[in-house]
């Protein structure tokens, strides 16, 4: 059965990936004015955003080595390799056709690389297939996985390999999901609460704010800040779980895959577009980027759906929930 809370945790992490890199988009683009208030809001949702994503991609993994460890791995070549490889292709493309509109120029050489050193939010992707990798190796025994976390997160701390070392790091919040599944929801069950919530909050802003004097979004300082930022969406994940409320924030998370996968194309995008008509308000950038960035790969998600070619995209099937609202949704209109 297919779990409502984290659909939602997935959305608003989604919501936050996707206003992270449209922000980076226009701060590129020399569209936000120096000590501009939005600038601190990168570092903040960057200290949490990502090992929240890990750490829910952990919560299913025993679930996953019930059925064999070659079967798991097969099954991870499917649902993350392939969609790695074929949309870091087609944004490459992309990238390369208007590298005279983007922040970045790109090389088709470049495409050459990404078997060892991913482009973009695809490094996402790799370094999480070398997290299954490894706790296949590792096992999810507790005693060896809790061994394998701390080993991997100083070797990732200490020496700069790449991809690889920083997926070392964030094997930390993988495995925590690990350790977590089963236990997650009774866990945010007893802060879940609008007091749980404030006090939450205001502890995260606390955190933040030291790791920000210390070191970078992904230095040691900022683990505190990652731990209370997962903490956080998790709370707020239940709340409107419980409530029934902002049921869009679930579609998000349903198709978080997609979305991760395709925002870039149409955030950029639009960005490219809007600068043609000479429209450079940073807040009109910010406002459309995020809501084609959201909007148009959830369409395109479930057009692709409804063709039934979701495989062939790198995108998972729509749950079966979904499909049954969108029948009642048709039945009433």
């Amino acid at each position: 059965m297919r779990n409502e809370f984290e659909d939602y945790a997935r959305g608003i992490g989604i919501v936050l990936v996707v206003y992270g890199h449209v922000l980076r988009g226009v701060m590129n683009a020399d569209l936000v004015p120096a000590h501009h208030w939005l600038i601190p809001t990168d570092y903040a949702i960057y200290t949490f955003h990502m090992p929240l994503f890990f750490f829910l991609s952990g919560l299913h993994v025993e679930r996953g080595l019930r059925w064999g460890r070659p079967a798991f791995l097969a099954s991870k070549l499917q649902t993350v390799v392939y969609p790695y490889l074929l949309w870091s292709v087609l944004q490459g493309l992309a990238q390369w056709v208007l590298s005279d509109d983007t922040n970045q120029r790109f090389a088709l050489a470049d495409l050459e690389n990404i078997f060892w050193n991913p482009f973009g939010q695809f490094w996402f992707l790799y370094a999480l297939f070398l997290c299954q990798v490894l706790v296949c190796v590792a096992t999810t025994q507790r005693k060896k996985l809790v061994l394998a976390t701390v080993v991997s997160y100083f070797v990732g701390s200490v020496f700069d390999a790449g991809i690889f070392t920083t997926a070392l790091k964030f094997f930390l919040f993988f495995a925590s999901g690990i350790f977590l599944a089963g236990h997650l929801h009774t866990m945010v069950l007893r802060f879940a609460t609008m007091r749980g919530v404030v006090v939450t909050f205001m502890s995260l802003c606390g955190a933040i704010y030291v790791a920000q004097q210390f070191g970078g979004y992904d230095s040691v300082w900022a683990l505190p800040s990652a731990v209370l930022g997962i903490l956080l969406v998790c709370e707020v994940a239940l709340l409107t779980t419980r409530l029934g409320a902002f049921r869009v924030l679930r579609t998000l998370g349903i198709a978080s895959m997609p979305i991760y996968l395709a925002h870039i194309l149409f955030g950029s995008g639009s960005r490219i577009v809007l600068m043609h008509f000479h429209a450079d308000n940073l807040y009109l950038q910010l406002c459309v980027g995020v809501v084609c960035g959201l909007s148009l790969p959830l369409l395109l998600y479930f057009f692709v759906a409804r063709m039934r070619l979701e495989k062939y995209f790198g995108f998972p099937a729509i749950p079966a929930v979904a499909i049954h609202r969108a029948r009642v949704a048709d039945a009433m209109n």
